[in-house]
Parts: C-alpha cells; sequence; structure tokens
C-alpha cells in the first residue's frame, strides 16, 4: 500500500471510530515500514477463534483500563458495541466490574491482574481453568498483550494523557 492509501485508510478509521489517529500518521510519515508492520499486527490484536465476544471484549476492556486514561478505551468500547457487546456489559466493564457477576466477573478481574502482571488469586485461577480449555487462556494471553501495544506506542510519543481521564461514551 502507497503512503496515499495508508493516509486515506488512516483518515478512514479516525472518522468510523472517533479516534485521534496522529500517531499512525507519524509513524506514516517517520516510519512508514513500521506502520505496514503494525498493520500486519492487527489481525493478531483481533484474533477471536476460542472465546464469546463478550469474554474477548470484557478481557480487552479491563487491559484497557489498566493502560490506558481513556482514549484507547473509548476506541475499544465503540469496537464492543460494533461487535454486538450489550450496552450494560460495557457500561459495567468500565464502571470497575462491580455489577459483573459470575463468569463474566471473574474474567473482568482476570484480565485485570494479567494486564497488571499480578499473580492471579489462586481461587479465581481454579474457577478460569475449570471453565475455559488451555487454548482459551492462551487466547486470553493474545487479547491482553495485543491490547497493550496501541496505548504503549502512544506513550512513547508523548500521547498519555496520565491523569487526565476523558468522559467513556457508551
Amino acid at each position: 500500500m502507497n503512503n496515499v492509501e495508508a493516509l486515506k485508510q488512516i483518515q478512514k478509521f479516525e472518522a468510523h471510530y472517533k479516534y485521534d489517529g496522529t500517531y499512525m500518521r507519524e509513524l506514516l510519515e517517520y516510519s512508514p515500514m513500521g506502520l505496514a508492520k503494525l498493520n500486519n499486527f492487527i489481525p493478531l490484536s483481533t484474533h477471536i477463534e476460542k472465546l464469546n465476544s463478550e469474554d474477548y471484549w470484557l478481557a480487552k476492556l479491563a487491559t484497557m483500563q489498566v493502560e490506558d486514561c481513556g482514549e484507547c478505551l473509548q476506541l475499544n468500547v465503540r469496537m464492543a458495541l460494533e461487535a454486538g457487546v450489550s450496552k450494560d456489559l460495557v457500561r459495567a466493564a468500565i464502571n470497575g466490574g462491580n455489577k459483573l457477576t459470575g463468569n463474566l466477573k471473574d474474567v473482568y478481574l482476570y484480565a485485570k491482574s494479567v494486564a497488571k502482571h499480578e499473580l492471579v488469586d489462586n481461587d479465581l485461577m481454579k474457577r478460569i481453568e475449570a471453565r475455559y480449555d488451555k487454548g482459551s487462556l492462551l487466547e486470553f494471553g493474545i487479547c491482553i498483550a495485543t491490547a497493550k501495544i496501541f496505548p504503549t506506542i502512544k506513550r512513547a510519543v508523548g500521547y498519555a494523557k496520565s491523569c487526565n481521564l476523558i468522559e467513556i461514551e457508551v
């Protein structure tokens, strides 16, 4: 893809998701190969094979709460809603998971622990392992790990807005 096509793709993404893609435009300008490789990474960051959509997006949103102050979380809220996740589930996730129950609460707490590089509580891990096979656990790992790359890139160029939370729209 040439630079003009890449810029159009970025602009389309920004307009569709109401998202500031400055870091992507700057990658295109300063490291077009870097942007091309980031684009090749996207399929891994959106990989869902074994998990259901609710579990996947709950893990993604929990991770974004750990990694990001707002813009990437808002983007993922929009993506989760677009994927058909209920507004109630999304609201519960972005409000700290307190209204989640059962398996959904477990997934949220599990994803947050993994994202924070914490040891997962033994009882929680036993419940997760009882519900999910090894492939699903690996898929959670992919979901959580890949969610971190985008806020990390933004943070590296000074675009993190720490302590400047935005109002998340659901």
